[in-house]
């Protein structure tokens, strides 16, 4: 009853059809390499992964067999080959490439990034913070930090390859970033950093982003960015300590550590007092990959759970014959197609902004902010419960660590505080959308649901489609009222409105899914998700206690049993 022998991009029919519709322009180039990823990340990585993360955490040594202080990380054979393997496969360093098709999009690595995030999060998590730190470094850097820097965190050999990090936090702020003490000084070339750093994880990276204060402004507009090494030109460490690792509940592959920076060396990125907007490039990254990660937890959570119940049996059936069972599998499929169709969009708005950069207007720039944040916290949000899902239907083996359903619920409820808690994500999206928008009908993002919903045109969800353009007229008054009230109104009810919003987004999202599904191959199935959905949504009472439908029976084949079978149901 173990679901790890697969290939995970073959046996991923949603991430295939995504492939397909947004970004088959790949197929010769790159569709192979996803084949191949996802018989590494279901065979070895997932080998790997089990035992990093019960036997293999990484380790500080502190002093050498002479006494000496080498303050550096034991990492186990398999962590290191890989993470090695990661890299190579080019899930950073394809989109810095010139022997390419085209420079590869964000939407292509991160279906690579996804395939190796169903087996370890923790492996991923320096994937993130390199692909962070290059991407910072392609926007802002000078010509001659580009040539020095670059080409290492984009290799794709793991014998010259930078890993990257990003070191924000410190002990008296969290979130609060503005309250950054850690201070940088002048001194030729370069500065002086000096100064602590309370959680950075992948902490003995080659090279990381920092944030310190230069001059005597306060709050986040005295911070200025600098790039770190660990290792100086000639070839001595920096002055850099690491304090001690952190004790965490999940994603122990990664080491995460306390730092002390003493005099240590860094170069200035971008201008002086500059630093806050720069970092935030890197944390768009670093929540995009959030996202995903999270998303991939809910398909191997799903994947899991599915194929446990197929085989188990239990009073003389299969568990999956039972009908809270199957409404159980339903809701987690259904919800991980509502993510896909959001995360869909945010790959395709960064790669419009980052990549082809045929949109980076102002507005263009707010809509991929206001995805983010929607798809971060949804997706992170519903990957623990997916993963408590599919631990309750191993019943008690769900709960012994033999069983990989309590490492995906312990990694999964980081991605809920990393790079932003939910509510700091609430706030971020309330100011994203208020920002030179005060007017409902004047906002983007309302303006994009309001044209994805008129572009609905099949008659099978023409009832839900009404249910939904009034419930966007309701998430348009809620916005004229709070961009009319206090900034504590705002605020208290900026995680409702996140919600709801979020909600309505997948709503009209899943309609669009299904006039493609539609189009293409006359499928209904997504038909019944996207109505599904909506009524579940906004009209629940269709399921009360004596309702004509029961959805275990009414959906349950054609959504879930049917398509795992890879039975796509047509007319």
């Amino acid at each position: 009853m173990d679901n790890k022998k697969q290939n995970w991009y073959q046996n991923d029919p949603i991430m295939q059809r995504y492939f397909r519709q947004h970004i088959s322009f790949l197929k010769e180039w790159g569709e192979e390499r996803l084949y191949q990823i996802g018989e590494y990340c279901a065979g070895p990585m997932e080998e790997r992964a089990r035992y990093t993360d019960r036997d293999g955490a990484p380790k500080l040594i502190r002093y050498n067999r002479q006494g000496e202080e080498i303050n550096e990380i034991w990492y186990n054979e398999g962590y290191l080959q890989t993470v090695g393997d990661c890299y190579e496969w080019g899930v950073v360093g394809w989109r810095y490439r010139e022997d390419v098709p085209c420079k590869i999009p964000f939407f292509y690595t991160q279906l690579m990034f996804m395939l190796m995030s169903k087996a370890e999060v923790g492996f991923t998590c320096p994937v993130t913070l390199t692909m962070s730190v290059a991407f910072v470094m392609e926007k802002y850097a000078t010509e001659e930090q580009k040539k020095e820097f670059l080409p290492r965190l984009a290799s794709m050999n793991r014998e010259t390859l930078h890993q990257g990090a990003t070191f924000l936090t410190e002990i008296q702020g969290g979130s609060d970033v503005g309250s950054v003490t850690t201070k940088a000084i002048k001194h030729g070339e370069h500065y002086l950093l000096t100064g602590e750093k309370w959680f950075a994880s992948n902490c003995d990276a080659d090279g990381a982003l920092i944030l310190a204060r230069t001059g005597e402004t306060l709050g986040t507009k005295g911070l200025s960015l600098f790039y770190l090494p660990n290792k100086l030109k000639d070839g001595s460490k920096n002055h850099i300590s690491i304090r001690r690792l952190k004790d965490k509940l999940g994603v122990r592959a990664v080491a995460s550590g306390e730092l002390v920076l003493q005099d240590a060396i860094g170069y200035l990125i971008g201008k002086e007092q500059e630093g806050f907007k720069l970092m935030a490039e890197a944390l768009n990254v670093s929540r995009m990959c959030t996202a995903t990660g999270s998303l991939a937890i809910s398909q191997r959570a799903f994947s899991e759970a599915f194929t446990y119940v197929s085989e188990r049996h239990t009073f003389g059936n299969p568990l999956i014959a039972y009908p809270m069972v199957r409404e159980s599998l339903l809701n987690m499929i259904v919800d991980i197609e509502a993510s896909w169709t959001l995360v869909a969009q945010m790959l395709l708005h960064f790669d419009r902004v980052h990549t082809t950069q045929e949109d980076s207007s102002p507005d263009t720039i707010i809509l991929l902010r206001c995805l983010l944040a929607m798809a971060k916290v949804k997706c992170s949000e519903q990957s623990v419960l997916h993963a408590k899902e599919a631990l309750e239907m191993h019943g008690g083996n769900g709960y012994i660590e033999e069983y990989v359903t309590p490492r995906l619920l312990r990694d999964a409820q980081v991605n809920t505080v990393w790079e932003g808690s939910t509510n700091i994500m609430a706030l971020e999206f309330w100011k994203n959308m208020f920002r030179n928008q005060s007017d409902s009908n004047q906002n983007i993002l309302l303006s994009f649901l309001s044209h994805g919903l008129n572009e609905a045109s099949l008659l099978a969800y023409t009832e839900e489609q009404e249910i939904i353009r009034q419930e966007l007229q309701k998430v348009r008054s809620q916005f004229d009222y709070l961009a009319q009230a206090d900034p504590v109104t705002q605020q208290a009810h900026a995680l409702h409105f996140l919600k709801s919003v979020t909600q309505l987004t997948c709503a009209i999202l899943l309609m669009q899914q299904a006039e493609y599904g539609w189009k293409q191959d006359h499928e209904t199935r997504m038909i019944k998700v996207a109505k599904y959905y909506c009524n579940r949504t906004y009209r629940p009472s269709q399921y009360d206690i004596g309702s004509s439908c029961i959805p275990s029976v009414e959906y349950f084949d054609e959504i879930v049993s049917d398509f795992v079978n890879g039975k796509l149901v047509n007319v």
